[in-house]
């Protein structure tokens, strides 16, 4: 009974520090299982001294009413500790580790540098239009991104153990993807603007051999676009 009273006061911390500490989920896991292997054992040999007459004469009779009081408490406690929530713990961290640092974090370094590029200058309007495929692309791209991180912000609220730190590595990528996503919006409306102006000034030259106004406002905005 001696060995029953210890090892409920030790477990009654550890399954403590399980519960309620930043301890990472594998750890949690492993833990709890033997604390539960080791529960089983404690049943069964306190079973063993309920059956047996010395244990409930004399001094004795006190402490195994404090272990039977005690165990009671300690296999509730032990019931609280769910190995598939920690594993489900444990999923949920790996999942936002691998959409942060190997999707999000890679796509967006590769997206800056697009960004940064200047864009082709166009030298006819055909060479206009692609460039201009090319811009639709990547803003579709953008799009697809920006699931990706809405999937990462998501994993943020499912977190257990270090949230505000994942919290702040989300904002600081949130911040880089909605730069990111307003040049890749501008770059299509501005290339679709000058495609229309393009396509202005040619239809001018054919219908009145080129009238100053379609071409000026074209020059003006190449000029905008292409500085």
């Amino acid at each position: 009974m001696e060995r029953i009273s210890s090892t409920i006061k030790q477990s009654r911390t550890e399954i403590t520090e399980i519960m309620y500490s930043g301890i990472n989920a594998e750890d949690k896991i492993i833990r709890a299982m033997e604390i539960k292997q080791e529960a089983d054992i404690l049943l069964n040999l306190f079973k063993e001294c309920e059956v047996d007459p010395e244990c409930k004469k004399g001094e004795a009779a006190e402490l195994f009413s404090k272990c039977k009081s005690g165990i009671a408490d300690y296999t509730t406690n032990v019931k609280t500790m769910d190995p598939l929530k920690f594993a489900n713990d444990m999923k949920n961290e790996s999942e936002f580790t691998n959409g942060l640092q190997v999707q999000l974090i890679p796509w967006i370094d590769n997206a800056e540098k697009i960004t940064t590029d200047p864009l082709e200058k166009p030298t006819s309007f055909e060479h206009a239009q692609q460039v201009e495929k090319n811009c639709v692309a990547f803003a579709k791209d953008v799009r697809k991104a920006n699931k990706m991180l809405a999937k990462v912000d998501e994993l943020v609220k499912a977190l257990v153990n270090n949230k505000t730190t994942a919290e702040q590595q989300i904002e600081e990528q949130r911040t880089r993807f909605k730069k990111i996503a307003s040049i890749a919006a501008t770059r299509v409306e501005s290339m679709r603007d000058l495609l229309i102006r393009w396509q202005e000034v040619n239809t001018s030259a054919e219908k009145d051999g080129m009238d100053f106004q379609p071409l000026t406002m074209f020059l003006k905005c190449y000029a905008v676009y292409f500085q």
